[in-house]
């Protein structure tokens, strides 16, 4: 374990847990340390990082759009309000009813889906994702899925089971798109969407959050001391 900073005494530990305050080494906080930005594959694990006040959409709501194609989808809602569009740039995009829920989808095979983040505040965005026939029926096959920081997440697609699952959090900065690839193997399908606007606290912050805390308890025990001298 690295030495303390220069003025830093180790009764400043034993206030932090004589406060109830967890005290932990630099080392294990550094160690939990990521570079910002975490992908999902895992709807479980991408629901629990998400704070209170996200925006869920199932597109239950959505007027129904299998005969014919609408030029975009748009959604609003959550706390502070989130605001997106979905859109298949150069063509159309499809709502197609299912049990419990609508899938948004694109009419064209060839073209890929965008979901553009209109409210400038989403740090968090992921969504049940998979490829299915022209009727309907859920094909096997890999879809990509691109946020506009650069990250991508490949999902896999089958026939059976569970949906496929592709999210993200972040704290460098607000995502602007996600962009769901188009793929021969079958129609993209997007449906149980869910977005935040609470970046996940950066690693390096929670370290200087105990630092200061564990700072001033220190800073108070030197001036206890000083009194009784």
């Amino acid at each position: 374990m690295p030495a303390p900073r220069t003025g830093f005494h180790a009764s400043c530990f034993r206030c932090l847990r004589a406060t109830g305050v967890l005290a932990v080494s630099l080392a294990s906080l550094c160690g939990a340390a990521s570079a910002g930005v975490t992908t999902f594959t895992s709807r479980a694990s991408f629901e629990a990082s998400l704070p209170a006040g996200n925006f869920f959409n199932n597109f239950s709501a959505v007027p129904d759009a299998f005969s014919s194609p609408v030029a975009s989808v748009t959604g609003t809602g959550g706390t502070p309000t989130i605001g997106y569009t979905i859109t298949a740039p150069t063509a159309n995009v499809g709502v197609f009813p299912d049990t419990g829920f609508k899938a948004v989808g694109n009419w064209n095979q060839g073209q890929s889906m965008v979901i553009t983040f209109n409210s400038g505040n989403v740090f968090s965005a992921g969504g049940d994702i998979w490829l299915s026939d022209i009727n309907g029926t859920r094909v096997a096959g890999t879809v990509t899925v691109n946020y506009s920081d650069g990250s991508s997440v490949l999902v896999p697609s089958t026939t059976t089971g569970a949906f496929g699952f592709a999210g993200i959090t972040t704290d460098v900065s607000a995502l602007t798109t996600m962009t769901i690839v188009n793929n021969p193997s079958g129609y993209l399908n997007l449906s149980n969407f869910s977005v935040a606007t609470t970046a996940v606290p950066e690693p390096g912050s929670i370290v200087l959050a105990v630092m200061g805390t564990a700072g001033l308890a220190g800073e108070a025990m030197r001036r206890r001391r000083r009194r009784r001298g």
